[in-house]
């Protein structure tokens, strides 16, 4: 009534949700508000902890019912007797939302088998094909999204990993994933444009642009410094009552491996990439924020 702007604050998957708003409300296919509303009605977006780009565990969660809460000896008994992993992955993908968090941008982002842009800074950090030494001062990189021991199916980048996601869904879980969801990159200007109005890409920043709003301001706020599950060994299940693929808990001499999880730089939950490359880089280049949004990010450590 007063004619003020409104100021937006998310939290985590929150900041997907804002941005698919603000690409629904200006498309003919959606809210029909056209290319200005956005500007006319948005003063600031406030992303607390926004996972822009997903989260690893998101994998974990949907590929095999697991995280690093369910893979604790603790949790992991009781949910043995009371509810096995087959069920908890099959509630897992009866949120269809929650593909939303599936990491985006693929090996392009997330790293492939020669290293990952958030690897630990080391100079012993295995890139190999399998696991590292007996040295228990290394690291193992991030680019293996999946690793496997000796199982015989290679270690996975994110994109393999998602495409074993993939063949694990059953034919619907599949078709509402295509229907809903993309995860690759766009990176050129032709392809924002065809895709414009293509609600798949409307949760992924990386195939989408920034509104026309160069009076709106974006703010990033989150936390790092917290271990943040990134990565994860796997090995094959072979009862009739599971998923075919759980996560390997097998002792590993290297710093950054618990429990078969592979954990990286982070807020506990979101890693550091997702956390911050868009407000950090990509929110800087004209391709993804080309009406030149003012994006302004602030860390805080971890103090618990």
């Amino acid at each position: 009534r007063t004619g003020a702007k409104t100021v937006l604050v998310t939290h985590s998957m929150g900041s997907q949700v804002v941005q698919y708003f603000m690409k629904w409300v200006e498309s003919p296919r959606g809210g029909r508000g056209g290319p200005q509303w956005v500007d006319t009605h948005i003063e600031a977006v406030i992303n607390l902890a926004g996972s822009p780009l997903g989260v690893p565990k998101t994998l974990a969660s949907l590929l095999s019912g697991e995280q690093r809460e369910t893979v604790q000896p603790l949790a992991s008994y009781l949910l043995d007797h009371f509810m096995n992993r087959k069920e908890l992955a099959r509630i897992f993908r009866s949120w269809t939302g929650l593909a939303a968090l599936l990491p985006k941008g693929g090996s392009a982002v997330w790293g492939d088998l020669s290293g990952a842009p958030d690897d630990p800074v080391s100079n012993h950090t295995d890139v190999s094909s399998q696991t590292a030494d007996s040295n228990v001062h290394s690291d193992v990189s991030f680019g293996g999204q999946i690793r496997f021991d000796s199982d015989g199916l290679g270690n996975q980048t994110m994109d393999g990993a998602l495409q074993l996601l993939f063949d694990a869904l059953d034919a619907d879980e599949q078709r509402l994933m295509h229907r809903d969801y993309s995860f690759g990159v766009f990176r050129t200007q032709s392809e924002m444009d065809a895709h414009k109005d293509d609600h798949r890409v409307w949760t992924n920043p990386l195939q989408h642009q920034l509104p026309n709003a160069p009076n709106m301001s974006i703010y990033c706020l989150y936390g790092h410094g917290a271990a943040t599950e990134r990565a994860y060994y796997y090995t094959f299940d072979n009862s009739s009552d599971a998923p075919s693929l759980k996560i390997d808990r097998t002792p590993r001499p290297l710093r950054n491996v618990d429990i078969g999880i592979v954990n990286g730089e982070g807020d506990g939950t979101v890693p550091l990439l997702s956390l911050g490359y868009m407000c950090a880089d990509a929110w800087r280049k004209p391709l993804y924020n080309p009406h030149g949004v003012r994006v302004v990010t602030r860390e805080f450590v971890h103090n618990p």
